[in-house]
């Protein structure tokens, strides 16, 4: 009987023992579900929230400095709008043929050149500021594309040294933007003293702003006379004659009737 209560007490150990381990073996699990499930998952979060304050604080940090300095910028945005508007205020609305033709009519009046050919040709858009940049300068005055335009012209053309510097002047004292491209002359002889050569001009315009085109002050042309053939003298028929008589056919019958 003393063996069978020790063999029992042995059991009974061993299976407290058993229960034991199988306690703290799903202890031990249920501690790797919650760091596994909770902790790293807390720690995430916590990761995420500490970077998105992060980025946060340097965006107030930011917003601060703008705030602080927003009289500054003001200043400076109103003076990059006049900079802009003087900027802008020197290019015509649009170039034209008329121009290019009107400027070689002030250029021979000041410098007595003869013109051979005029060559002139429209370009495509030097620079082209697209609308969405435009608006977002946030200036109410332009609203819409801005190109940058220009058109090219040659003249051909005869004239005295003296003269080329008038000529050269006549185009710095134009209203228009004018760009000398280039200057090519060469000299003349005994018999013909002038310089003949041509000259290459680019004007420049801008579409998109406020401005409209003023087309040049064009003399209109004066014609000599209505009818180049000569006069015609028109006589009124006398009443209920209404066919025409032929030329020569009233002569002979006068002639006959005398």
């Amino acid at each position: 009987m003393a063996k069978k209560k020790t063999d029992n007490k042995i059991n009974s150990s061993a299976g407290n023992k058993n229960i034991l381990v199988y306690v703290a073996a799903f202890g031990a699990l249920l501690l790797v579900l919650v760091y596994v499930l909770v902790y790293q998952r807390l720690v995430t979060e916590a990761d995420s929230i500490n970077a998105s304050n992060r980025t946060l604080s340097q965006r107030v940090n930011e917003l601060k400095a703008y705030y602080d300095a927003r009289a500054q910028y003001a200043a400076d945005t109103q003076a990059l709008e006049q900079l802009t508007d003087e900027l802008l205020q020197q290019y015509p609305a649009d170039a034209r043929e008329e121009d290019a033709i009107m400027l070689a009519v002030q250029m021979q009046r000041n410098s007595e050149a003869q013109f051979l050919t005029i060559n002139m040709e429209k370009g495509d858009a030097v620079k082209v500021i697209p609308v969405e940049t435009v608006t977002a300068a946030g200036n109410e005055k332009y609203t819409q594309e801005l190109q940058f335009c220009e058109m090219t012209a040659t003249y051909v053309n005869e004239v005295s040294y003296a003269g080329l510097k008038r000529l050269i002047q006549t185009v710095f004292d134009s209203s228009n933007r004018i760009g000398i491209q280039n200057i090519a002359y060469s000299k003349g002889d005994a018999e013909n003293p002038n310089l003949s050569g041509h000259i290459d001009l680019v004007f420049y315009s801008v579409t998109g702003t406020d401005k409209e085109y003023l087309p040049p002050d064009i003399i209109p042309y004066l014609a000599g006379t209505d009818n180049i053939f000569g006069e015609i003298a028109i006589t009124q028929e006398p009443e209920g004659n209404t066919e025409e008589t032929p030329e020569g056919e009233e002569g002979e019958e006068n002639t006959e009737a005398q």
